[in-house]
């Protein structure tokens, strides 16, 4: 064989080593991988040219840089042999950093589309310094797949499949290191190793470079000297400069702007460290302050709130340390919430609030607060005011009970339920003391201030009444609450409620004779008739169960708030299904379809995908005939619209009709199904690669199929 003949073979035997693995790769393969949003956004990362430097080893191994949210190292390889994980794996120097994530992919879609236009891909170079980058392939993930027995009694085994499988350029190690952690190891033996008069050159040297070096020396010199007022006035035009620009973030590029706080909390901490709590506090109330209005004045997605919320500890620690009396203490706290509308002090106050804090304290607290809300409320008064007060009455109760004077508490939520529409807290706490007569009282006064202008508060209301007759043993008002809430909110969940409490009040058939025809029809047994838009309430003289009076209002504004009477086959779908009675599931769904055509106007989502997917399903062993109709309805409508989403249901109901019709033994049916698509929307590309995966046709035969411009029938 001549020279040039043998050099052909070998390259030829190297390019089928290097091949081998990818050129069966389906999306589907692909898919289950590294799921649908990776796979997604990885071909997105190929298409947007975000691979650099494609190269692959002798033996297959894909190496490749990718830039996302910074330039990442990775490596890619197939192992068949593998029995557990699948035979993809691959390695990157990304925060998710083993197998599937996105920029893996995209080196996948890069390598296949090169091998489809019949590209050279470069050899990788062993030294090249990206093996090197990425991490050990040996980690704990890694080792999850494998029993610790095994490990016991099969190390040579581990070892050898440790030394096949770690990625090129990497030692064999008894310990897992990242690079990071080997490179950190290093500059500190280099440092170790220096003398005295050598190391004093260097930090020198270093200082006059970086002038945060620099600032930190100057800090830690002045707290050594005790000027904790230059270290104050540093912190101030530390807070000005962050608080000076507000956040934003454009969601479609992707660019913005985050304050930076990092550096005012290292002097924060400089200052607490060396024994100056009252400075950090003084600084405190002056950080929230401008905080507070930064965070309003910012356009983001909360990363101001955020970068604030991390000098909130050092804050808080520092209170708690201060020398201010206790009651000041905690009236710092309880001001730092009043003040934040964003939750940037959420769970930082326990640093001072689990101090040991003695009754007078706490009463002192509490009449401070009192003294705020003498300033009455008026009519007109804006939201945001009666929800402020509120909240201060909150640590009034609060701090009343903290100082023994439970008695007063009572008062108090009589007086603000009035003022501020809390009667939500006042019911409670009379249904929590046994006091069921008064919480009564206040509940119907509640309901009737508060069910047309605040609704939730009234429904509330009416919950803990209904808690209370359950703690009562009144198991006709309790089944009466529970028929209120069904015929207000209907669903399989509160039917089967409301029977179960009729069982108890001995009225099950009566109360389910109702239900079952609401649920049909939509009339209900507390309203009449619609009559000129208007339905009022009109309580059926055969309904079996008493109404309390303080539910009469909460009737009367559904009667006015429901101005028509629509059945609900949704909730008769959902109870069929779970009682498996798939004629009645097909039979309420047709009621569905037909209801909705006759309703112009009225949102069709019902009739829609939610109730198709499942009832098909549901029916899909008994009526696989039904079920295959309702899938090639959804297929049918999605049809007509040109949108990668409709092209992804369009492929989702395709795949559901495969093993139905497998069970059929009808599986060319399926196969006609997809070249009569193919066919009809084969100038749709990105239609034609949804479809691919159907079928899971290699993605490399895809490729090669578009670029001869073969069909894909």
């Amino acid at each position: 064989m001549s020279r040039k003949r043998r050099r052909t073979v070998t390259e030829n035997k190297t390019k089928q080593a290097q091949n081998e693995g990818w050129t069966t790769l389906s999306w589907d393969n692909l898919t289950e991988w590294a799921g649908s949003r990776s796979v997604a956004r990885g071909r997105a990362y190929q298409a947007q040219g975000r691979v650099a430097d494609l190269a692959i080893s002798d033996d297959g191994w894909l190496l490749a840089s990718v830039t996302g949210g910074e330039c990442y190292a990775v490596t890619v390889w197939s192992d068949p042999e593998r029995k557990r994980g699948g035979d993809l794996y691959s390695r990157c120097t990304c925060p998710v950093g083993s197998d599937g994530c996105k920029h893996a992919v995209a080196v996948i879609a890069e390598y296949l589309k090169l091998l489809g236009e019949d590209a050279e891909v470069p050899a990788a170079d062993p030294d090249d310094e990206r093996w090197a980058m990425l991490p050990d392939q040996d980690n704990e993930a890694d080792n999850d797949d494998f029993a610790a027995e095994d490990f016991e009694t099969d190390s040579d085994e581990k070892d050898d499949y440790e030394e096949i499988h770690k990625p090129r350029g990497v030692r064999s190690s008894g310990t897992v290191r990242k690079p990071r952690q080997t490179s950190d190891e290093k500059i500190r033996k280099h440092i170790e190793a220096k003398g005295h008069e050598e190391l004093a050159a260097l930090v020198w040297s270093l200082t006059e470079r970086f002038p945060e070096l620099r600032e930190e020396f100057r800090d830690r010199i002045a707290l050594g000297e005790g000027d904790v007022d230059r270290l104050v006035m540093q912190a101030r035009k530390e807070l000005k400069r962050a608080a000076s620009e507000s956040g934003w973030r454009n969601n479609w590029t992707g660019e913005g702007h985050t304050p930076d706080y990092s550096r005012l909390k290292h002097r924060l901490e400089r200052l607490l460290e060396l024994g100056h709590p009252d400075a950090v506090v003084r600084l405190g109330s002056e950080i929230m302050a401008l905080g507070m209005e930064q965070i309003g004045q910012s356009n983001d997605e909360g990363e101001t709130a955020e970068a604030l919320s991390e000098c909130m500890p050092v804050i808080f620690q520092a209170v708690a340390a201060s020398t201010l009396p206790p009651a000041s203490k905690v009236l710092f706290v309880i001001d730092a919430h009043l003040r934040d509308e964003y939750g940037v002090m959420d769970n930082v106050q326990d640093a001072v609030l689990e101090m040991p804090v003695d009754r007078t304290a706490w009463s002192e607290v509490a009449d401070l607060l009192a003294q705020r809300m003498k300033t009455p409320v008026k009519e007109g008064d804006p939201y945001h005011r009666r929800y402020q007060r509120d909240r201060i009455s909150n640590w009034v109760i609060d701090a009343l009970k903290k100082a023994g004077r439970e008695d007063e508490v009572l008062a108090v939520c009589e007086h603000e339920a009035r003022v501020t529409d809390s009667y939500e807290r006042l019911v409670k706490l009379l249904v929590d003391r046994k006091r069921y007569n008064e919480a009564e009282h206040w509940a119907v006064e509640g309901i009737e201030k508060t069910a047309g202008k605040l609704p939730g508060i009234a429904f509330n209301l009416g919950k803990l009444m209904g808690e209370a007759a359950d703690l009562r043993g009144q198991w006709k008002i309790v089944a009466m609450h529970t028929a209120w809430e069904f015929f207000e909110r209907p669903s399989r969940e509160k039917f089967n409620q409301l029977t179960t409490a009729a069982v108890k009040a001995d009225c099950h058939d009566a109360v389910r004779d109702f239900a079952l025809g609401f649920l049909e029809t939509g009339v209900s047994p507390f309203f009449s008739l619609p009559h000129a838009g208007i339905r009022e309430l009109e309580v059926r003289k055969d309904w079996p169960l008493p109404v309390p009076a303080y539910l009469l209002p909460l009737f009367r504004h559904a009667a006015a708030s429901h101005t028509s009477a629509y059945p609900h086959y949704d909730v008769l779908i959902d109870m069929a299904i779970a009682d498996q009675r798939h004629d009645d599931v097909l039979r309420w769904y047709g009621a569905l379809r037909d209801f909705h055509k006759q309703q112009r106007g009225i949102s069709s989502w019902m009739s829609g995908s939610v109730y198709a997917d499942r009832v098909a399903e549901a029916v899909a062993e008994s009526h696989p005939d039904r079920a295959l109709e309702i899938y090639r309805q959804r297929v049918d409508d999605n049809l007509q619209r040109a949108h990668v989403s409709a092209y992804e249901a369009v492929a989702s109901y395709l795949r559901k009709m495969r093993p139905v019709l497998q069970t059929l033994h009808r599986e060319a049916e399926w196969s006609q199904a997809i070249a009569d698509i193919r066919l009809r929307y084969r100038n749709r590309p990105r239609f034609m690669d949804i479809l691919g995966k159907l079928d899971s046709m290699p993605i490399l035969q895809q490729r090669q199929g578009r670029r001869d411009g073969v069909s894909d029938l």
